[in-house]
């Protein structure tokens, strides 16, 4: 059992943080800040290359990152605990240099082609989802002080807004979709889903999410506190 242990270990790197080693904060405009000791991301070749190298606490550094994305692993059963934190890290000397060397590639084959047949040359993308890198994860965020603590609950609750459904006033099928209207904890609102009966969610026998088309989720608590003509409009999907 412990070798088993051990070799996951080595598949998976966990970097915790904890208020030894990060101080959340936040923006003028209101965007979630860390400032943290953190491990640099290495890819599979580097990590490769330092696995016989110094100690993983000699290569911590402290970085500051404008904005953070907070990202839960149980959602519903353990929504505080557990939190993947995401962002940007400043790009190093070496990774600089690479990109500085693929240039001339870029040029030459442009230079090649005719300006009409010629693609844009890549931009780098500095927003998209996919350059965001886990800084570290956040086990539990009531080990933070409590002002920590509401940036990270304001944040998640940012991310993860959820209506709570009271009472559905109306679904209307057509076409593979469903139009909703339904009251909730936030007034009146009226939405779409695709296919209900995969976006239409079980979290338990009593407790249903809805997903609609735009990625929105609609929440309710209790099947058995709906009014009968509400479960009757959605019993078919169940």
């Amino acid at each position: 059992m412990e070798a088993k242990q051990n070799t996951i270990n080595n598949v998976v790197d966990i970097f915790y943080l904890t208020p030894d080693n990060a101080e959340f904060t936040v923006s003028e405009n209101n965007f979630l800040q860390l400032k943290a000791k953190v491990l640099y991301p290495e890819t599979l070749n580097e990590k490769t290359e330092n696995e016989n190298k110094e100690n993983k606490e000699n290569n911590i550094e402290e970085y500051f990152f404008e904005r953070v994305f907070l990202h839960r692993a149980f959602p519903f059963d353990n929504p505080f605990k557990f939190i993947s934190v995401f962002g940007n890290f400043p790009k190093r000397e070496k990774e600089k240099e690479k990109k500085d060397q693929e240039k001339p590639k870029i040029e030459e084959t442009k230079s090649e082609e005719t300006k009409e047949n010629s693609p844009a040359p890549p931009r780098e993308n500095t927003t998209s989802l996919g350059d965001l890198k886990e800084i570290g994860i956040i086990s539990d965020i009531t080990i933070f002080n409590e002002k920590q603590k509401q940036y990270l609950i304001n944040e998640l609750d940012r991310k993860y807004f959820t209506p709570i459904m009271e009472a559905i006033i109306s679904v209307k099928d057509k076409w593979g979709y469903s139009y909703w209207e339904v009251k909730t904890n936030m007034g009146k609102i009226k939405f779409s889903v695709n296919d209900a009966f995969r976006n239409i969610t079980k979290i338990t026998d009593d407790r249903i999410m809805i997903t609609d088309v735009n990625g929105n989720r609609y929440e309710i608590k209790s099947l058995q506190d709906l009014d009968r003509p509400s479960f009757r409009k959605i019993e078919l999907y169940l």
